[in-house]
Order: structure tokens, then sequence, then C-alpha cells
């Protein structure tokens, strides 16, 4: 017998395959999956709520739950969380190597208010000592909430842009293309800021404790008030699904993915993670969720009268997580 319908979006990975693919079901429920971008998933979410169950930002989702917003909820599932000291570019050419020489340069992020960007400005602020006011700010592409920020909106692709000197760095969730940057990461027209990167972000989460969050995992509202119980129990899917991938990550008898030291990293993260590579939940996160707050309010984004507590930003029934 066919269960409800639900529309679900998100991009893929072994945090998500098992319920795109349909290995992994809610009972009751029949996933109709969105094949779509990432980018097209926040901004139909953002702006339409789309989607009964869908991936999304961080940022625009608080956003939007700042300025009054009801139409989604959410759950601490959190299937997108990456450090991006990687994610800073410059010119192979260029004479810095270190976002404190950035101050007053011009520099480039695809969207000011995409998750990225504002853990990038917050580190800016707190980690390097240079200011918003001291940096010329460049986007690439419109916002999709809709947003004042200090940064102009510059036509044209952002690789490029840095390729061709029109910015001095940028931030980019994205890889560049391989003709600008190679696979080793070495050679080509751009590299990483940061010489010793992956040590540098070693060395922040052993400081920090922040494995920077990305996206969440939203609802809409209006399904959650036909099944109350969804909230739940989609957490405790995405959990399972979670878990079962990390599993499958450090299993030796296959390879789940193409790269051959694969296991020394997964192993070297759950060392230095004290054995949760990928946190849900309320509790394991909500401090450095409540840091990011502080940098959205820093950018202007979030009013500093909003300070949301967990259950103004997460469905009742996952409190408790």
């Amino acid at each position: 017998m066919t269960g409800t319908k639900l529309t679900v979006a998100m991009s893929e990975s072994d945090r998500t395959l098992r319920l795109l693919s349909g290995a992994q079901t809610l009972p009751g429920f029949e996933m109709d999956v969105q094949q779509e971008s990432i980018e097209e998933i926040f901004v139909k979410q953002i702006s339409q709520a789309s989607y009964d169950v869908s991936e999304l930002s961080l940022a625009s989702y608080l956003i939007a739950k700042g300025g009054g917003d009801t139409r989604l909820t959410a759950i601490p599932a959190f299937l997108s969380r990456s450090f991006r000291h990687n994610a800073i570019y410059v010119r192979s050419d260029s004479p810095y190597t270190h976002p404190s020489e950035l101050k007053g340069k011009r520099f480039g992020f695809p969207e000011f208010q995409m998750t990225a960007a504002v853990w990038v400005r917050g580190m800016f602020r707190h980690e390097w000592g240079i200011a918003n006011e001291e940096m010329e700010w460049f986007t690439f592409r419109p916002e999709r909430v809709p947003v004042d920020i200090p940064a102009t909106l510059t036509e044209g692709d952002i690789f490029e842009a840095l390729a061709e000197g029109k910015v001095d760095a940028i931030m980019t969730a994205r890889r560049p293309p391989a003709k600008l940057f190679p696979a080793s990461g070495e050679g080509g027209v751009l590299r990483r800021l940061f010489p010793d990167v992956w040590n540098v972000e070693r060395e922040y989460y052993g400081r920090t404790g922040i494995f920077p969050i990305m996206h969440l995992v939203s609802l809409k509202a209006e399904t959650v008030q036909q099944f109350p119980k969804l909230p739940k129990q989609m957490y405790e899917l995405m959990r399972e699904i979670k878990d079962e991938g990390i599993a499958g990550l450090l299993e030796t008898i296959r390879n789940a993915t193409s790269n051959p030291f694969v296991w020394e990293s997964a192993e070297q993260s759950a060392k230095l993670m004290n054995g949760d590579m990928w946190p849900y939940g309320v509790a394991a996160n909500w401090a450095q969720i409540e840091t990011f707050v502080t940098y959205l309010q820093e950018d202007g984004l979030l009013d500093r009268s909003f300070t949301p507590k967990p259950q103004e930003v997460f469905h009742s029934s996952v409190q408790n997580t």
C-alpha cells in the first residue's frame, strides 16, 4: 500500500544516499525525491517552502527565522559541515599566505549570506583581527534572502575574476575548475591561501571544538502540523543513515570511496574528534550555533534582538537530542 507522499530535496552523500535511493524509508511515507542542484533547493525552500523535507543553508534558515518566517521548522541533522580555511583561494603568484595579510584587499564570495561566507567573515574578525569594514567585499550571484549587504554584486565567474586579478582572494564552497586548480592542488593558476591548510584546520578544531555546520534539514511547518511525529522520525532515520555511512567509511573489506588513504584519514578524524566525526543533535551542537548567530548579528544579517533558544530553531520533538 502506497504511503503519504513527501517531497524530499537533498544533495547526495553517505548521509543521505540511502534515503534518496529508497534503500531506507519511513513507514507510512513515500519519498518523492527531487533532482535539483543544492543552490536551487535552497532558493526554492527558503522563498516558497517548496518541499516537505529539504536540506537548507543554516544561515538562510536563521535569517528567515529572525525575520519572523514560520513556514519552516528544522531538525538537528547537519547534512553538510566543513572547515572553510581550505576554501580560501588566491592566485598562485600572490604574495599572500595568511588572511591577516588581506586587510584592505578585494575579497569575493559567491553570495554574502551563504553559511560558509558567514563563518569565514567571523574568522576574519575573531581569528585574524580584520573587521568587515576593513575589507572590500564582492559577490557573484544575487542573495537568496533579500538582505542589505556591504558588498558589490559583480557579473561573471568568481574563479575567472580571481584568475584575472579582479579580486585578490575568494572563498568558494565549490572547488575551482581543473584548468585553474589541478587535482594535486599545486601548479595551477590558483592556489589555496594557507600553505599548510589541513593542519591549520586541525589546530582550529583542537582549539575551538568547532566543526562548522553548513546545512541542516528543514521541514515544511504545514506538513509537520499534519504529521507531528515526522520531525522526530526523520531525525532518527537521518541519524541512522549517517552512522551507517561512517561505519561503511571505516570498513576495510571494501573502500567506499576512491581515496587510497581514506582509512588513515577517517581514523585520524575519529581520534581528533573523540570518536564522533559528524555529531547530530541539539546538545552537541548548540554552542557553535550560538557562535554562528553572533557572526550573523555582527554581519548585520540578523537583528541583535533575536537571540534564539533551541526551541525557536528546532522542532519541539527533537529538543532532547
